[in-house]
């Protein structure tokens, strides 16, 4: 009878280790091209990450970069590419866009990859309803000719990819209707232009709506938003060090305004702390509103036609200690999505109209990829279902 017990203990224990050792793996997979080329990939799945190593990494042969994909049940699955610092990843209806320093790949009913000129630096991506079909921006470097800086743009017109280049460093970007915005250094550099550049058309065309003259000092804080009338960006230093103001560009008549949005004490680690967490996602346009979410969590809503300023919520004490945190939002949502290494990532969904936190989720196995020596950083965060 003892026998019996203990044969019946080990089997136990067995059952046991094997669940301990094989649900993991079940909980994470590494995908390669060919599962990408399934037509169902993409069902089920809610979430997509971003994360690459930075441009010195590709230096010396080790720059990579991962798309993680997290599904309804919060398994995970990653797919590697090579590196590209400040890549993104963007979501559209039932489409993917992803990509890394030599190639752009589109997922829709099967994985379409697109070779392109190196790039080393990413600036912002999107999608163009009137083309439909994505867009992604770079920050592409000086020409080997020695014309001077260049900024590459490529769209999805007809399907195929189109290249363009813009001659000038863009600062800051933003996306409204049909055009990309630019913030570009003026030629004495010491103001910027605000660039329209149609970019849902075959031939691209851009035009100067305004130019800005900035204090010796300022900084921008954000990437732009847009509505019908106007572009905006968020600023520190134009007035004072401690203080953030946001730019007010019209774009019918070009005027330009500034309002005081959020003032901290002077001190040298106040200042450092209150910086966005998140330059390209921290300030965004929403139903008349503009929100800037600082360095602290506050959620600042603003009235864009005066310029008025509250703050709506704040976002968990708690979450913002992470290592990695990254927020986007997704019609009247803010998603919040947070990581610590070695423990549990996070993602918490906020109501825009109530403030309130809406759902929770756990998502276990974000550490098995990004782990203290991976030398990965948090480039994107694409909700592309309501979890």
């Amino acid at each position: 009878m003892k026998k019996w017990m203990i044969t019946i203990a080990l089997l136990m224990l067995a059952g046991i280790l094997l669940f301990v050792f094989i649900s993991p793996l079940k909980s994470h997979k590494a995908v390669s091209q060919q599962d990408l080329r399934d037509p169902d990939f993409l069902d089920g799945k809610d979430i997509l990450l971003y994360v690459s190593t930075s441009a010195d990494q590709d230096a010396f042969g080790g720059g990579k970069s991962y798309a993680l994909f997290i599904s309804q049940d919060g398994t995970l699955s990653s797919f590697k590419m090579k590196g590209l610092e400040l890549g993104s990843a963007k979501v559209h209806g039932d489409s993917v866009m992803l990509e890394d320093k030599n190639t752009i790949f589109t997922i829709e009913n099967g994985l379409y990859s697109y070779k392109r000129t190196y790039q080393h630096t990413g600036d912002s991506a999107g999608f163009l309803q009137n083309t439909d079909g994505f867009y992604t921006l770079y920050n592409s470097g000086y020409d080997k000719k020695g014309d001077g800086y260049r900024s590459e743009l490529y769209r999805q017109m007809n399907g195929e990819w189109k290249k363009d280049v813009i001659p000038c460093y863009i600062r800051a970007s933003g996306f409204h209707d049909g055009a990309i915005y630019a913030l570009v250094p003026t030629d004495d550099e010491k103001g910027y232009q605000l660039l329209q550049i149609q970019a849902d058309q075959k031939k691209l065309t851009y035009q100067t709506i305004t130019e800005w003259q900035y204090r010796e000092g300022a900084s921008i804080e954000s990437q732009l938003a847009a509505d019908d009338q106007a572009v905006y960006v968020m600023v520190r230093g134009q007035k004072a060090s401690n203080l953030y103001q946001m730019v007010k560009f019209n774009k019918k008549n070009g005027k330009v305004e500034l309002y005081d949005i959020a003032e901290y004490k002077n001190d040298e680690q106040t200042i450092y702390s209150s910086m966005p967490f998140s330059f390209k996602k921290s300030f965004f346009s929403y139903h008349g509103s503009l929100y800037f979410i600082d360095g602290f969590g506050k959620v600042y809503k603003i009235d864009a036609k005066t310029g008025k300023s509250r703050i709506a919520f704040a976002l968990s004490p708690e979450k913002m200690k992470a290592d990695f945190k990254e927020i986007t939002q997704k019609g009247s949502s803010l998603y919040f999505f947070t990581y610590t290494y070695n423990q549990p990532a996070y993602i918490e969904q906020y109501s825009l109209k109530t403030g309130k936190k809406v759902k929770e989720k756990e998502i276990g196995k974000v550490k098995e990829i990004v782990t203290p020596k991976s030398h990965l950083k948090l480039y994107d965060f694409e909700v592309m279902k309501d979890f």
